[in-house]
């Protein structure tokens, strides 16, 4: 979840800095040299009309992950119409058990619209507006780490009304071991990056340096290809993060649900390097 109390927006001019970046190799970072605001994000893939970020909130963006969620997420409707036809054909007064499948059921389909993998039903407005809703009120839905806990939730649901109850434990254990892997790995893979990303954190601010000290005047922040530039200066590891992961980054530390530019801001950069718990990917 991103840290509350976030600064008060500023103006342009209070927030440029009318020097050239300092001690990073000034020409893979200058907006001047690149062309401009955009000319960073344009010399290497990430502009808003060649970027390929789309209109995408959180981590479903990129396919290999956007498949194993979008796959979870027909898991547990699976378990969730089963059960729901299974007490329609043996009904029995049993409140509770009506609001477990119910709820089952919700989940499972606000899963398919927060995880779809089809670009063209990525779109639509409903989509987007309930997306939108997601990033506003449940964060951590956008997060491995969040993720992946609520996977590891809905396998413990799915294990309880499929197992439990008897209906059928084979059909069960299969989708429940399938949410659970899914879950394990989304949580490793959002606290290997929550555990990196703080550590560079740490390095730039033992450093002295601040946002503006990366982000040269007139350009509106970093690309993709500039941000994994600047971890690799100031970190000496080139190597430390891999191009989806930063990404995965971006998207964590944008205050925005859409960044079809793929700019790292430089008022998020500012948010980021302040004193507080790690930010959670």
């Amino acid at each position: 979840l991103k840290r509350s109390g976030r600064p008060t927006p500023r103006t342009t001019c209070d927030l440029r800095c009318d020097c050239a970046p300092r001690d990073l190799d000034p020409m893979a970072l200058r907006g001047d040299y690149q062309g401009g605001s955009q000319g960073g994000a344009d010399r290497f893939g990430f502009g808003a009309a060649g970027g390929g970020e789309g209109l995408n909130a959180g981590i479903d963006k990129y396919m290999k992950w956007s498949w194993a969620f979008f796959v979870g997420a027909i898991v547990t409707c699976v378990a969730g119409i089963t059960t729901f036809i299974y007490y329609l054909q043996n009904f029995t007064f049993a409140p509770a058990t009506c609001f477990f499948e119910f709820f089952l059921l919700v989940f499972g389909f606000s899963l398919i619209l927060l995880d779809l993998p089809m670009p063209g039903l990525q779109t639509h407005p409903h989509v987007l507006g309930f997306r939108t809703k997601v990033y506003k009120f449940a964060l951590f839905m956008t997060r491995f780490l969040g993720r992946g806990i609520w996977y590891l939730f809905m396998a413990t649901l799915v294990f309880g009304a499929m197992c439990d109850t008897g209906i059928n434990f084979i059909l069960g254990s299969v989708l429940t071991l399938y949410l659970l892997v899914l879950g394990l790995v989304a949580v490793g893979k959002g606290m290997v990056l929550t555990m990196k990303l703080n550590k560079v954190r740490d390095v730039l601010m033992s450093s002295g340096k601040t946002a503006e000290n990366f982000v040269a005047r007139g350009q509106a922040g970093l690309s993709s290809e500039q941000f994994k530039h600047m971890v690799g200066q100031m970190t000496n590891d080139q190597n430390m993060f891999g191009d989806d992961d930063v990404s995965y980054i971006i998207n964590a530390l944008s205050f925005a649900p859409y960044h079809a530019d793929g700019l790292v801001k430089l008022e998020e950069l500012q948010y980021w390097l302040q004193p507080g718990p790690p930010l959670m990917v």
